[in-house]
């Protein structure tokens, strides 16, 4: 099979199919296994508050290191003819250069061993992703992350439901206030993200017509009760920008933005003439402190803290400005400053120095750029609600990659990879051979 009788999209490159046919059964069941591991397992906290301050290896590291170990395999075994050349292209050598400068920082760490094992899973995750999407094929692979995603939120609402002791998160907001949030299997803020990210999923493959409309609204539904619940501000703000990517095409008719444009200005009008009377300020000021976890708007004021975060991490930078403290080390710099940046620059930089900064804000510069100019709307949500909880919260990355991490690094893949939903035959292993 010659590459000319392959069809091509219009900008030259190779379409692979949702049906994998080059693929044997057994491949593609491993395959999607493994995907589910990433997603569920990686993020999944089984164990709860086992009220140890010290960083500890137990069963369940281990259990995510095997994943990454075997995710990592599979994909060094696809390498040659399938995934090499995109590790060494744009955008995806971005990923390689992520990789390559927190390796060339690590003798620098403060825990060498604890950067060494996160930033061997990181490798293994990103080695996986071409191979995975090629071997699976767009509709499959990104079903197969949803339901991980989905299977997630659900063992979180059964841990929250019925084994508090994990699924309940006490948060100590103030010295004498202690609030209790769902984590179910993660930090409440983190379930609230991976719950807005299935959202996002299940509609973009609506928008391509891959699921229907009664599976999406239960996943929606499911995510916007699992949201309020957990109380992520962060992931419901991220979210609803991420829905209206999604949605644009939908939104941008002339009906729609007719009836927005005028719904919008009478609402607004409506604001100013009762801002007017001066006789709103205390139920401002009262629905203000509702959306506080403290009951004071001060915290609304500070970014619930993070004003104060973000100068801490700065310090820290410049005292290593080009070195950085060591792959995914910010919980042992940042311990007395919430255990991160709370911005996915200020991470990139704590861990490996400045230019790894640049490479983090050039792939949300590219991942913008692909959701403005080359629209994709089965990932475009997902791009927006990461790049937006990435700003002000501690997205990227982690230290056994999990949902947020391997979507971030499969939309970076997506359009260079030119997947499609078409039904046409997948090209067979010489034709990917010829292409390289």
């Amino acid at each position: 099979m010659s590459t000319a009788s392959v069809p091509k999209d219009s900008f030259g490159r190779i379409p692979f199919d949702s049906i994998a046919v080059a693929s044997p059964p057994a491949e593609s069941l491993l395959v999607r296994v493994l995907v589910l591991a990433i997603v569920f397992i990686n993020a999944a906290d089984f164990r709860g508050d086992t009220g140890a301050d010290e960083f500890s290896v137990h069963w369940q590291i281990i259990l995510r290191l095997a994943i990454c170990l075997a995710a990592g395999l599979y994909g060094m075994a696809c390498l040659f003819p399938r995934t090499a050349r995109e590790f060494f292209i744009w955008p995806g050598i971005l990923a390689t250069a992520t990789v390559a400068i927190n390796f060339l920082t690590l003798p620098m760490s403060v825990d060498v061993t604890y950067s060494l094992a996160a930033l061997a899973s990181l490798t293994g995750v990103l080695l996986f992703i071409p191979a995975a999407i090629r071997t699976l094929g767009a509709r499959t692979f990104l079903l197969t992350a949803l339901f991980g995603l989905v299977l997630f939120i659900v063992a979180s609402w059964v841990a929250y439901l019925f084994v508090p002791q994990v699924g309940v998160f006490a948060e100590q907001v103030t010295e004498t206030t202690v609030i209790e949030r769902m984590g179910g299997l993660a930090h409440p803020n983190e379930l609230g993200l991976l719950a807005a990210l299935a959202a996002l999923l299940a509609l973009g493959l609506y928008t391509k017509q891959q699921v229907s409309g009664v599976f999406t609204l239960l996943v929606v539904l499911l995510a916007i009760v699992t949201l309020v619940t957990c109380y992520s501000r962060t992931a419901m703000v991220a979210g609803c920008i991420g829905a209206v990517v999604v949605l644009r095409n939908h939104m941008l008719s002339r009906g729609n933005i007719v009836v927005f444009l005028f719904g919008f200005a009478v609402i607004t009008l409506l604001i100013l003439a009762a801002l007017g009377t001066g006789k709103l300020d205390w139920q401002i000021e009262d629905l203000a402190a509702k959306l506080t976890k403290s009951g004071s708007t001060s915290e609304l004021m500070t970014g619930t803290g993070r004003t104060e975060i973000w100068p801490a991490a700065i310090e820290f930078i410049q005292q290593r400005p080009l070195t950085g403290y060591g792959y995914c080390t910010a919980r042992f710099v940042m311990e007395d400053h919430s255990y991160h940046g709370h911005n996915m620059v200020l991470n990139a930089m704590l861990y490996s120095g400045i230019f790894n900064g640049f490479i983090v804000v050039g792939t949300i510069l590219v991942l913008l750029a692909g959701v403005i100019f080359m629209p994709c709307s089965e990932i475009d949500g997902c791009v927006m609600c990461l790049v937006v909880a990435g700003l002000v919260d501690g997205v990227l990355p982690a230290p056994s990659p999990a949902g947020a991490t391997f979507l971030w690094f499969s939309c970076l893949f997506w359009r260079q990879l030119s997947v499609s939903f078409s039904h046409e035959p997948a090209p067979s292993l010489d034709v990917i051979a010829a292409r390289q």
